[in-house]
C-alpha cells in the first residue's frame, strides 16, 4: 500500500513538474488588468482636465460679475470718468457685451477655456448646439406676478437697453451641458 501512496504521489509531482509557470491565461489575465488602468487612468485625467477648465470658465465669470458690479455701482453714482460702453445710456446689451472683449475693454483676450473655437458668450446651455459648452450665460430677471417678490429668468436679449438698473444671472454651461449658476446681480 505504501507503494502505491509513493507512486500516486510521484506521479503527481510529475504534472506539477510539467505544468508551466506563467501560463497563456495569466497573459491574458495582466494584459486586460493593464487595459483597465490604463482606461482608468485616462478617464480621471480627461475628467480632472474637464473640471479645470470648469473651474476657470468659472472663475472668469465671477471676474465679469465683480466687474459688472462696479460698474453698476460707478453709473448709479454718475460717475463717467473712464471710457465704459456698458455705463452708456445709449448702448444696449451687445454693445457692452462686444466692449467687455475687445482690445479697449476689461477682458481682453477672453477667451472659451474648454475649446477655444466654442462661443465665449451664448443665450443659452444647449446640447444640440456644441459651440455653447464652456459658453457663459446672462439672463435678465422679471418679477414673478403675482407677489413680484421672486424673479423669473430668460436669456438677455441683445438689444436689450442698459438705461435702467437689471437684474442679472450669470452662469456657465459646464460639462455635460449642465447650467452651473455663478452669481445673481443687479447691473
Amino acid at each position: 500500500m505504501n507503494t502505491e501512496k509513493i507512486e500516486n504521489l510521484s506521479s503527481a509531482k510529475g504534472r506539477e513538474a510539467i505544468r508551466p509557470y506563467f501560463s497563456v491565461s495569466d497573459f491574458f489575465f495582466i494584459f486586460i488588468t493593464a487595459v483597465v488602468a490604463i482606461a482608468i487612468v485616462k478617464l480621471g485625467y480627461s475628467t480632472w482636465l474637464e473640471g479645470m477648465h470648469t473651474d476657470l470658465t468659472k472663475s472668469n465669470g465671477e471676474t465679469i460679475v465683480s466687474w459688472m458690479s462696479d460698474a453698476a455701482s460707478k453709473r448709479a453714482s454718475h460717475d463717467q470718468s473712464s471710457k465704459n460702453e456698458c455705463i452708456n445710456d445709449e448702448k444696449n446689451w451687445i454693445d457692452c457685451r462686444e466692449w467687455l472683449v475687445s482690445s479697449s475693454g476689461p477682458f481682453k483676450g477672453m477667451s472659451n477655456h474648454i475649446n477655444q473655437s466654442n462661443k465665449l458668450f451664448s443665450s443659452a446651455c444647449d446640447r444640440t448646439q456644441l459651440d455653447t459648452l464652456g459658453s457663459i450665460i446672462f439672463e435678465k430677471g422679471t418679477p414673478k406676478p403675482p407677489d413680484g417678490a421672486s424673479l423669473m429668468y430668460a436669456p438677455l436679449a441683445d438689444d436689450e437697453p442698459l438705461r435702467e438698473p437689471l437684474s442679472l444671472r450669470l452662469s456657465i454651461c459646464g460639462r455635460g451641458f449642465s447650467v452651473i449658476r455663478v452669481a445673481e446681480f443687479t447691473f
